[in-house]
């Protein structure tokens, strides 16, 4: 009897010594193979997602998908380097699919910086997509707190009909998430209804955005101000946050609405 509870602890013994030593020979195993990985991502697969063969980008596309844990952080560092100039549409749609909302501010940034906004659709999906990963419901609208136009000094003296106007503007977000928004404005009353570019913008949660757009535009004859309509939108949303119709005279230096 004491024989084989000896055998018994022996084996047990040396089970556990087994398996001590496979922790501790896998632990710098792994460590290497994550070494390896990092160095594949950034060396062999990053570049490859540019590459002219659609083959081969499909590829490094479907490494990137299947291992996120290390792919995820070498996008992230390619679009935050200093040297970043051209950013492919592949790595803006794996962030977009892999990321979270915290990659909407630097995505919206770099954007904003590129020449033509080439690949709009696939920039503006991939940040609406990861704004409404973890979109918290409820909170309160985004408050517009103040709008002013200014004309340009230069227009005031001369008496020529096209105006040169800034629109500055101020909004605030009460809620404790951020809002990604889009702003228009929309002139009237003017030889052409000019319809000013969409801008994007990250509210952070409890924060606010200072801005302006510049725009000109001729007043039709037989008056004395132009209608200016500002509207908000969330992205992804259709319908409007806010709608703010102002009468802006075109004879005076300012006008301004949506006091603080």
């Amino acid at each position: 009897m004491i024989f084989f509870w000896k055998k018994v602890w022996l084996r047990f013994f040396a089970g556990m010594s087994l398996l001590f030593l496979s922790f501790t020979m896998a632990t710098p195993a792994a460590a290497f193979f994550e070494n390896q990985a990092r160095y594949a991502f950034e060396h062999r697969w990053l570049p490859m997602l540019s590459d002219e063969s659609p083959e081969k980008r499909f590829q490094a596309m479907r490494a990137f998908l299947v291992y996120p844990e290390w792919g995820l952080p070498v996008l992230r560092n390619s679009i935050m380097s200093p040297e970043t100039e051209n950013v492919s549409w592949q790595i803006v749609m794996l962030i977009g699919m892999l990321g979270d909302p915290t990659d909407v501010p630097p995505l919206l940034k770099l954007w904003r910086e590129l020449e033509g906004n080439k690949r709009s659709a696939v920039w503006l999906g991939a940040m609406q997509r990861l704004y409404w990963k973890n979109r918290i419901i409820g909170g309160g609208s985004p408050k517009l707190t103040s709008l002013t136009l200014n004309y340009l000094e230069n227009d005031l003296v001369t008496k020529t009909k096209e105006k040169t106007a800034t629109l500055q503007f101020r909004i605030d977000n009460s809620a404790r998430s951020p809002r990604f928004i889009r702003v228009s404005a929309h002139f009237w009353k003017t030889l052409i209804q000019e319809k000013l570019p969409s801008k994007y913008y990250w509210l952070p949660a409890g924060g606010r955005i200072e801005s302006k757009l510049q725009s000109q535009f001729s007043a039709v004859e037989h008056t004395d101000d132009v209608r200016l309509d500002f509207r908000i939108w969330e992205v992804g949303r259709t319908e409007q946050l806010l709608h703010e119709t102002v009468n802006i005279p075109i004879h005076k230096n300012s006008a301004s609405s949506a006091g603080n």
